[in-house]
């Protein structure tokens, strides 16, 4: 399976939870359901490392998850900063933010917006890396078939050509420095 598909198909959830978890609290003041936005991208992290180890026919590995989660958190930190930046800007306003710091410091050199927008490409970043945190979680959670491995008697064969093709070379080797010495 793909890993473009579980992290489109997680990813574009994520960024609709970011999104709404911001407009929540934007509109209803309650600053504590911002906190959410950290859970959020490790639960998508991990969901869509899940999807994608279900769906593959070989084990997953760590850097397998690590790659879900990064695709899943691009994909849903986009989508926060193109839809859930401007709406936070409209429903919570700049106004506030700028009185602030121009109350702690009135030479501040950044505007709200320019401080919004900071804001939104920090917070996407730490989406990210919340997602890879998850995809790497998830990995050792959910992936129980171990790796493929030779059975003893492949093995034993694989050893015995590795030694004939070493003991091959060798000889091709000092005829070689055989001829150069000449």
């Amino acid at each position: 399976m793909s890993k473009l598909k579980p992290a489109i198909i997680c990813g574009g959830a994520l960024g609709v939870l970011l999104v709404l978890t911001a407009l929540i609290a934007g509109v209803t003041k309650v600053g504590f359901i911002g906190c959410c936005n950290c859970l959020w991208p490790i639960a998508g992290g991990l969901l869509a490392t899940l999807l994608y180890i279900r769906g593959s026919q070989i084990p997953a590995t760590v850097s397998d998850g690590a790659v879900v989660g990064l695709l899943a958190g691009l994909i849903g930190g986009l989508i926060y900063l193109v839809v859930g930046l401007p709406i936070q800007y409209f429903v919570s306003g700049v106004a506030a933010v700028e009185a602030q710091i121009r109350q702690i410091n009135p030479n501040f050199p950044l505007s709200g917006i320019a401080l919004m927008i900071i804001g939104g490409i920090i917070g996407f970043i730490c989406f990210i890396v919340l997602s890879i945190i998850g995809g790497l979680i998830a990995v050792p959670i959910f992936e129980k078939r171990k790796a493929a491995t030779f059975p003893q008697q492949h093995r034993k064969a694989l050893v015995e050509v590795s030694r004939a093709e070493a003991s091959r070379h060798r000889r091709s080797i000092l005829c070689l420095f055989r001829e150069m010495g000449r």
